[in-house]
């Protein structure tokens, strides 16, 4: 398959699934995640970690364990659960290389979200709530977070658990179509962006277990 012809296959998936609005329930999946190695990150990331930590970047090494903790605590348990939040991460990021939007510096890139959508992150998880009480009302939430590493935490909440997210994530399977339509009603980073996220998201799970 060409580079053309893989595009215009994930723009065709793209119009189909902007199209189709409703999903039927999906019984939640149980178990225990597997949690990623650093071989499996970095072939997610394409081979372009950055080389250190250094200032918004985090080298793989140093990103592994709070990813996986995020993985283990918000209870990812699919394959395609994992690559959707590593991809749409990844996505974010510029593969670990900011930390911050570039735009809006009260939005956070490895943690996935604007600041509306981390207030409810916050307010769903008790532990989160009592650290922020902490800290002086005018703090901004994604700097705390980044202070306490837990930047990569409210992705993976939000994976599963964010407003219309768990049904969506139930059918995360790895194909394009299911990760679209988790993409479109669960993130909804923008129909301009859909065919680049849904090519890192093939990555992404082909890179993990």
């Amino acid at each position: 398959m060409t580079r053309f012809t893989s595009f215009m296959t994930i723009f065709a998936l793209v119009i189909a699934s902007v199209a189709f609005t409703s999903a039927a329930p999906v019984p939640p999946q149980t178990g225990t995640p597997i949690l990623l190695t650093i071989d499996e990150l970095k072939a997610a990331a394409n081979g372009t970690c950055p080389p250190q930590t250094s200032g918004e970047l985090i080298s793989c090494e140093d990103a592994l364990p709070y990813i996986n903790d995020a993985i283990n605590k918000y209870n990812l348990v699919t394959r395609g659960q994992r690559a959707a939040y590593i991809a749409t991460m990844l996505f974010e990021s510029g593969n670990l290389k900011y930390n911050h939007n570039l735009v809006h510096a009260n939005q956070g890139t490895r943690s996935m979200l604007p600041q509306v959508s981390l207030e409810k992150f916050v307010s769903a998880n008790a532990d989160i709530q009592t650290l922020v009480a902490t800290y002086p009302a005018d703090t901004l939430l994604v700097d705390i977070l980044i202070n306490n590493h837990l930047d990569f935490s409210p992705g993976a909440w939000w994976t599963v658990s964010g407003p219309n997210c768990p049904n969506r994530a139930a059918a995360l399977d790895g194909t394009i179509n299911s990760f679209l339509q988790w993409e479109i009603d669960c993130i909804n980073g923008g129909v301009e962006t859909l065919v680049e996220r849904a090519a890192v998201f093939g990555v992404v799970y082909q890179s993990i277990h």
